[in-house]
């Protein structure tokens, strides 16, 4: 092993004992009663009461008639969503309603579990439940740049290393 590769091995050591790993939190939310359906969600996996803005980073939810594209989310429905707070050590949701933006029904989320849903085809309610989904950690954006830098650096040290060999040849002899 060259000296150069044994001077980065303490430093890479220590890059990942320091570095963080990205991570995010996904629940699937279950819709029981009157309407049923589902949702799901992602917080950055710090908040304690995650709302969007401040942890929350998705939300979809489609239940009775608001399905497809007219589902609710954070994405297009925009300040209307703002009140939805999901509580983590309840692993509950609290909301004093939210309206649809492409087909103004309200929905309303209760930290009792419970939801309900005023629409154009009637009301709905019923009980939810949060699930976790089994996540995989992200590579910090960090700890890619250094691999690179690494992999690049190694590479000109072993460049560096390998000799240059010049063959010099004359012209051969003419036998005419």
């Amino acid at each position: 092993m060259s000296r150069f590769t044994l001077r980065f091995i303490p430093l890479l050591a220590l890059f990942f004992a320091l570095s963080a790993v990205a991570r995010s939190d996904s629940f699937q939310i279950t819709f029981t009663g009157i309407g049923s359906g589902t949702g799901q969600f992602t917080t950055d996996d710090v908040c304690t009461m995650c709302s969007p803005g401040a942890g929350l980073l998705t939300w979809l939810v489609e239940v009775g008639p608001d399905t497809g594209p007219n589902a609710f989310d954070i994405t297009d429905d925009g300040i209307a969503t703002m009140t939805i707070t999901y509580e983590r050590l309840t692993n509950s949701f609290d909301s004093i309603g939210t309206f649809n933006s492409e087909n103004n029904d309200f929905f309303i989320l209760h930290s009792t579990l419970t939801w309900s849903l005023s629409s154009l085809q009637g009301d709905f309610s019923g009980t939810y439940t949060v699930a976790p989904v089994a996540s995989t950690p992200e590579p910090s954006t960090l700890l890619l740049l250094f691999l690179s830098a690494l992999a690049l650096a190694s590479g000109m040290a072993w460049r560096r290393k390998t000799p240059y060999v010049t063959v010099l040849s004359t012209p051969a002899a003419n036998p005419w």
